[in-house]
């Protein structure tokens, strides 16, 4: 096994500062991708959401693909993106189906905004077991999604929670590879959500070239300056085409600004590693990728933090 990088995500109390006082709500509100992927959405969420997209300036509403019928409508000329999850949120539909539900939802979006191309994006998820046995099935199915989605954006949701470092590097760079233009780390439905750690690890395996989207859990502000500082650290990246952010939590996000710019000093040097690891979940793992934490925790410097792993 590769030596581990420990801790992946070190951070620097002057940097920190630098990206909370670059945030004001305007830039944050253009990185948010608005989310409601709830089995009991119904359509006063969407036009509550619509509201907050248009009042903000978020970038675009994310939703399950059923929304389609109502969404395009909604979002006409209000320069709001529609985001629609296809194979969500396991990923486990053969490359032909899966490609066409992409097409189907980009056919109709365009019909209904009327607007042409360049106002849809695709959230796709990858079979992980297909992955995990055969990494060019991967590659041929975010191929084939792209190919469906006809020059709209496609991002490609990895579940990095399943997956070991190597096995994050190595779905990034396919995707990349695909034609994929973002990849995503959680559909926010396994075992945990957005950790700088796995932001930052996509980020290396993708460059700069296409975006990195954090999603799952992501509830206040300073959540996102940390994950900004992991996916989005050259000033450069933080725009809605290289860095965006997935959250059913905008206006607590938006609301908690504030509070964390007057308490930015201190808040900077409470930054526990282990409170935002994905060790901390290893228990709700699959057994090789629990080992493989619990392995990679056992000799970070900060397991002193982690009572269950003293001494261990």
């Amino acid at each position: 096994m590769k030596p581990f990088r420990l801790p992946l995500v070190e951070f620097r109390p002057e940097t920190l500062v630098e990206i909370v006082q670059w945030l004001t709500p305007q830039r944050l509100a253009a990185l948010i991708d608005v989310t409601d992927l709830k089995a009991d959405t119904q359509e006063p969420k969407i036009h509550e959401m619509v509201r907050w997209a248009t009042e903000h300036g978020f970038y675009s509403i994310c939703v399950n693909p059923v929304e389609v019928d109502l969404l395009p409508r909604l979002l006409q000329g209000t320069g709001v993106r529609e985001c629609y999850v296809i194979d969500f949120p396991l990923g486990k539909l053969p490359i032909a189906l899966k490609a066409h539900q992409a097409a189907q939802v980009v056919a109709q979006s365009r019909t209904l905004r009327g607007e042409g191309p360049g106002w849809v994006e695709l959230d796709m998820v990858i079979n992980v077991g297909r992955f995990k046995q055969d990494p060019e099935y991967t590659r041929r199915e975010i191929a084939a999604v792209v190919e469906a989605a006809d020059g709209e954006h496609v991002k490609v949701i990895i579940r990095s929670s399943e997956l070991v470092d190597e096995e994050i590097t190595v779905a990034c760079q396919i995707a990349k590879e695909a034609g994929a233009h973002f990849v995503k780390n959680s559909t926010g439905m396994e075992a945990f959500g957005a950790t700088p750690d796995h932001i930052r690890l996509m980020r290396e395996a993708v460059g700069g070239d296409i975006g990195v989207k954090a999603a799952g859990g992501i509830r206040d502000a300073a959540a996102v300056a940390r994950l900004i500082y992991a996916g989005a650290l050259d000033p450069a990246l933080r725009t809605p085409e290289k860095f965006r952010i997935g959250t059913s939590s905008p206006l607590r996000i938006l609301s908690s600004l504030e509070s964390l710019q007057r308490t930015t000093e201190t808040w900077t040097g409470e930054v526990v590693p282990c409170t935002i690891c994905p060790s901390s979940y290893a228990e709700k793992l699959s057994p090789t990728v629990r080992e493989f934490h619990l392995q990679r925790c056992r000799q970070c410097p900060h397991v002193a933090s982690r009572e269950d792993l003293r001494g261990g």
